[in-house]
């Protein structure tokens, strides 16, 4: 886990309520509540990823949970679901992770290290 890497999980739990809300009838119809849970689930992979510090594991929780909706939406009547649903979800979430999990820079370069002259390396 890395620095202030409860608040990263806190994001993500709060953006997963809200895809939640957002997807039992909490936000707009049609196309627009798809691209606003693509886009939650992208935000959800990148806080992951700042938690974590790895792609994989935001990826991994993206699909669980995309997969975790679709097992849900199986029970709903009018619903569509299958393989060309949940794919481009997971597939919201790498951008996010990606970017997420990238190395931080360093604030200050490193000094260079000098060299200690060694009594055995000098010729009498």
């Amino acid at each position: 886990m890395r620095r202030n890497g409860g608040r990263w999980v806190l994001a993500a739990l709060l953006l997963l309520a809200l895809d939640w809300q957002l997807l039992h009838g909490g936000g707009a119809a049609g196309g627009a509540e798809r691209v606003m849970h693509l886009l939650l689930l992208g935000l959800v992979g990148f806080s992951l990823a700042c938690a974590t510090g790895r792609r994989g594991v935001a990826v991994a929780v993206c699909a669980w949970w995309s997969a975790a909706w679709q097992w849900h939406l199986a029970f709903v009547p009018g619903h569509e679901i299958g393989l060309h649903v949940w794919l481009p979800e997971v597939l919201a979430a790498v951008p996010g992770a990606w970017w997420g999990a990238r190395p931080v820079p360093l604030t200050t370069p490193a000094k260079p290290v000098s060299t200690v002259a060694v009594l055995s390396d000098f010729s009498r």
